[in-house]
């Protein structure tokens, strides 16, 4: 009999740990993709915003793309914010805030998290 207890006691303890653990594994899955969305959209910024060779980009159209852009990271959850548009030389760099939020269950954990970036995309 007291093995059955010891061994229900250890497969109780298992169990908690591999819930634990898969808590820790969506946390940091969640932040790992907000790191890949804030690459995309620098890599979006530069390609689509910047000055095309053959013709002008109008802040009209740069604007449609970035709230374009808005949209479509704002499907997958988060949030994008743009921020203060400076110029260096022949670049423009642009502040965006990407926001998003993680949860743990088992822990009874929530926050919202803030990521800051700095793109930038060439002007002529």
């Amino acid at each position: 009999m007291k093995g059955i207890i010891e061994t229900s006691i250890y497969l109780i303890i298992f169990a908690l740990v591999c819930f634990f653990s898969i808590d820790f594994i969506r946390i940091n899955q969640r932040v790992s993709d907000a790191g890949e969305i804030s690459q995309y959209v620098e890599n979006y910024i530069e390609a689509y915003c910047g000055d095309v060779p053959d013709k002008e980009l109008s802040m009209q159209l740069r604007n449609e793309k970035l709230d374009m852009l808005s949209r479509s990271v704002q499907e997958g959850g988060m949030k994008l914010t743009y921020g203060k548009v400076s110029r260096a030389g022949d670049y423009e760099y642009m502040e965006y805030t990407l926001e998003y939020s993680l949860s743990a269950a088992m822990f009874g954990y929530s926050s919202q998290r803030t990521y800051k970036g700095l793109a930038r995309y060439f002007v002529s």
